[in-house]
């Protein structure tokens, strides 16, 4: 299959897989892979880390979740997250990677806007950024899907305090958002994450679909990341739907800046 493509692959499609296998199959398939730096594919273990320098494939890594964590109340489980970023952030910036991606909150339970957490969050921010600085990488923020469980699913929800923005189409999508984040004036795009559902409400939720396959219009986003010179990751859980969406999006003229060039097969 060609990769003379920009669009890049999750290694969450690659669940059962070491990373060393993951990442063979994704530059079968693309020139750029996105880590997912948790269990068996953590950067933290030597053996990934080693898999990952041996690779010739483009570098973004999406940081571990931590949920709630680095806007949590309280101060110690505020820290213990943030050290765990900085450590897998290091990580990241040894091995070359352009992106780092940050999930800023998502609740177990539905919650009320909370100040004091949206403080903590933006407090983070703050951290992050020294952190950008000094490591190199550019860390960029992810919009979640769910209003009632994170304080970070629309415009104006939190001051990014300088970092970008990692557009996620899908929770958008779940948000109805994705307009509103393309044509706000303060989005700084820099990273997007492509998948499909069926919207908001729908049985299922975010269930990261091949595109094609539920209501996600990934286009306008696509034109407005490769303007901005923003990377942009296929997010799925399984290779079967990394290859439908890329299908889907050759079929359109979508896989390339100039629509040209050859497309994926199965």
């Amino acid at each position: 299959m060609s990769t003379q493509h920009d669009i890049g692959i999750s290694t969450g499609a690659y669940p059962g897989s070491s990373l060393a296998a993951a990442l063979m199959r994704i530059a079968e398939l693309a020139p750029a892979v996105e880590v997912l730096s948790l269990g068996p594919h953590s950067l933290l273990e030597p053996v990934n880390f080693r898999a990952v320098e041996l690779s010739d494939l483009s570098l973004s890594v999406h940081g571990p979740y931590a949920h709630a964590e680095i806007g949590h109340r309280s101060a110690l489980r505020h820290r213990a997250a943030m050290d765990l970023h900085r450590r897998h952030l290091s990580v990241a910036a040894e091995l070359g990677a352009t992106v780092y991606v940050v999930h800023p909150d998502l609740r177990r339970r539905s919650v009320r806007w909370d100040g004091k957490v949206a403080s903590v969050l933006e407090s983070s921010f703050e951290e992050f950024l020294v952190l950008q600085d000094e490591m190199g990488v550019s860390i960029v923020v992810e919009n979640l899907p769910w209003s009632r469980f994170s304080h970070f699913t629309a415009p104006g929800d939190l001051d990014l305090r300088g970092l970008g923005l990692a557009l996620d189409v899908g929770h958008a999508t779940l948000t109805s958002t994705l307009a509103e984040w393309l044509a706000h004036p303060d989005t700084t795009l820099r990273h997007l994450h492509l998948h499909d559902n069926l919207g908001e409400g729908h049985l299922g939720g975010d269930t990261h679909l091949p595109l094609g396959d539920g209501i996600v219009d990934p286009a306008h986003a696509i034109v407005k990341a490769r303007e901005a010179g923003a990377s942009i990751v296929l997010e799925h859980g399984s290779e079967d739907a990394v290859v439908s969406s890329l299908n889907y999006l050759h079929a359109r003229g979508l896989l390339y800046p100039d629509g040209t060039a050859g497309g994926a097969r199965p």
